[in-house]
């Protein structure tokens, strides 16, 4: 599973989105780095997160993230063989 954390140079929200994932992903115990990637131009300054290339929450709940991580990971690890 590939999480990506995509920000602009100055952001304000970077920090705060950042605490939050790693935060989640301790929680659920996810054996996941983040990858960082800073990017220019990111939309109305938020920082974005990903998860597989999916945009998972714009305003970083935690909630809404636990839930996509998990989703996610139940996807990756319950039926790995069975993708042919």
């Amino acid at each position: 599973m590939r999480v990506e954390l995509l920000y602009a140079p100055g952001c304000s929200s970077f920090s705060r989105a950042r605490n939050t994932l790693e935060m989640v992903i301790a929680e659920e115990r996810l054996p996941v780095p983040i990858e960082m990637i800073e990017e220019d131009g990111q939309l109305h300054g938020f920082p974005t997160i990903r998860v597989d290339g999916a945009v998972i929450s714009p305003k970083h709940h935690f909630d809404s993230i636990r839930d996509a991580l998990q989703k996610r990971w139940q996807e990756l690890t319950e039926h790995p063989l069975m993708q042919t």
